[in-house]
């Protein structure tokens, strides 16, 4: 799948992410608007700077798994975990 593959910086709108392995996969600065991420493990994923406001399927336990900063944008119904700040 996606394990620690690095997509730094791309535009990945409409990517179906669904049911993918993306453990320690490297987002940091891609725009995700209706990017699938239904399943999908983000485990020590790399949002940093991400734009993830209009992904779908994403929870919060996903973001609670995966590294990001105070500049990962996320839905308005997830949270940023503390450490992110």
């Amino acid at each position: 799948d996606c394990i620690g593959k690095s997509f730094q910086g791309q535009s990945l709108d409409g990517r179906d992410f669904s049911m993918s392995l993306m453990i320690a996969a490297n987002l940091d600065g891609c725009r995700l608007h209706g990017a699938n991420f239904l399943g999908a493990d983000l485990r020590d994923a790399n949002l940093k700077n991400a734009d993830l406001r209009e992904s779908i399927f994403l929870t919060q336990w996903q973001i609670n798994t995966a590294k990001g900063n105070r500049n990962t944008l996320l839905p308005e119904f997830l949270t940023a975990p503390s450490s992110w700040r």
